[in-house]
C-alpha cells in the first residue's frame, strides 16, 4: 500500500495568492510615494488601507492585525507622521472589516461600498485625533473627502477582485 501523502495544489494557489497580496500592497505604497500636491493632496485615499480592508474582508486569515500594525508603522515612518498613527488606525480598520465580513459578503458591491464608507471615515478619524493629541493640529474637513474617495477606491478595486480574469483557477 501506498501511504505517500499526495500533493496538494492548494498550496500553489495559496502562494500565487500571497503573491498577488504582497504586489497589491506594494503597488499601494508606490501609489502613496507619488508627489501629491494641491487638490489632489487633500482628496488623495489611502492606498495603502484600501488594498488592507480589501484583503482583510476577501479572505479570513490574510490580513492579521501584526501585518496591518507593521504597514502602518511603514505607512508613518514613510509620511513622517507620529509612529504609530497609522498603526493603529489600520488595526481598527481590519478589527472592523472582519468584524463585518460575514455582513458585507451578503451585499452587492455598490451596498459594500456603502458599508465601507463609515468604517473609512472612522479610520481616518482615529488617524486624525491620534496625531491631534499627539503633535498636530487636525487639516479640517478634509477627512469626509479622502473617506469618498477611498470608497470610490475600494469599489473599484473590489469590482476588478470580481472580475473573472482576476480569480485564480
Amino acid at each position: 500500500m501506498n501511504f505517500d501523502m499526495p500533493s496538494f495544489p492548494p498550496r500553489i494557489e495559496l502562494r500565487q495568492e500571497w503573491r498577488v497580496i504582497g504586489l497589491s500592497l506594494l503597488l499601494a505604497f508606490l501609489l502613496k510615494q507619488i508627489p501629491w500636491q494641491g487638490w489632489a493632496l487633500l482628496l488623495r485615499p489611502d492606498f495603502v488601507l484600501i488594498m488592507l480592508l480589501f484583503w482583510a474582508q476577501r479572505r479570513q486569515d490574510g490580513i492579521s492585525f501584526g501585518l496591518a500594525f507593521a504597514l502602518g508603522l511603514v505607512t508613518d515612518v514613510q509620511d513622517g507622521v507620529v509612529l504609530g498613527q497609522h498603526a493603529l488606525a489600520y488595526c481598527v480598520g481590519v478589527f472592523l472589516v472582519q468584524h463585518f465580513q460575514r455582513r458585507l459578503a451578503m451585499f452587492t458591491l455598490r451596498h459594500q461600498a456603502m458599508q465601507i464608507f463609515p468604517l473609512l471615515l472612522l479610520t481616518e478619524v482615529v488617524a486624525l485625533v491620534t496625531g491631534w493629541i499627539s503633535t498636530r493640529t487636525p487639516q479640517g474637513g478634509w477627512v469626509i473627502a479622502t473617506a469618498f474617495t477611498g470608497t470610490l477606491l475600494w469599489w473599484a478595486v473590489a469590482y476588478a477582485g470580481k472580475m473573472p480574469a482576476a480569480r485564480s483557477e
